[in-house]
């Protein structure tokens, strides 16, 4: 992580503003709020037994417009494009997600991300991948950052018992995505 990045970084974190008559938390000028990984894996679980394949519909979609509105704060505080990739590593690590490592190419407009403990797939058994909100929330930090609508797909998941939880952009070809191609792609992740 760049080291300038790393110290604008801590001091947004730094500058955490309580808002206690209002009960408000915000971090970067973003409305924030603590919550418990266990209370959004029921949230995720719930919402899924409830609505079908429409729950990740909805969780993509809050989590991309939620992602996004993060993204537009933190280059509001003045932090570039270019550096959003390490600000995503340590805001999202430091909030209890997992640990994060993001790859995000800003002229050809690609990203992968690879998160090791997500808070969507910790002590959670799957078939198919279960981080729609994180897949969201990426696809809509990478919106505001290229200025043009990106989605996010998981091609790995830890609840399918897969090392890590994985997202690459829709810029990436899907004949490309496979464990061969990422891993070259990712090589630098690897620390």
């Amino acid at each position: 992580m760049n080291n300038e990045t790393k110290l604008k970084c801590l001091s947004l974190l730094e500058r955490t503003e309580y808002f206690d008559d209002e009960g408000e938390l915000r971090i970067a000028g973003s409305d924030c709020l603590i919550i418990g990984g266990a209370s959004i894996r029921a949230w995720a679980k719930v919402t899924e037994q409830v609505l079908g394949l429409g729950a990740r519909v909805i969780m993509i979609e809050a989590g991309k417009k939620a992602g996004e509105q993060f993204a537009d704060s933190l280059l509001k505080q003045g932090l570039k494009p270019e550096e959003m990739g390490d600000a995503l590593e340590l805001f999202l690590t430091r909030g209890g997600w997992g640990k994060i490592r993001a790859k995000i190419d800003i002229k050809k407009q690609t990203a992968i991300f690879r998160i090791w403990n997500s808070v969507t797939s910790r002590q959670t058994n799957a078939q198919k991948p279960t981080c729609h909100f994180i897949s969201g929330y990426l696809a809509g930090m990478l919106t505001a950052i290229f200025g043009k609508n990106v989605e996010c797909f998981e091609t790995k998941c830890a609840a399918k018992k897969d090392e890590f939880c994985e997202f690459q952009t829709n810029s990436i070809p899907c004949s490309q995505i496979d464990s061969t191609s990422t891993e070259a792609s990712l090589s630098q992740l690897k620390q």
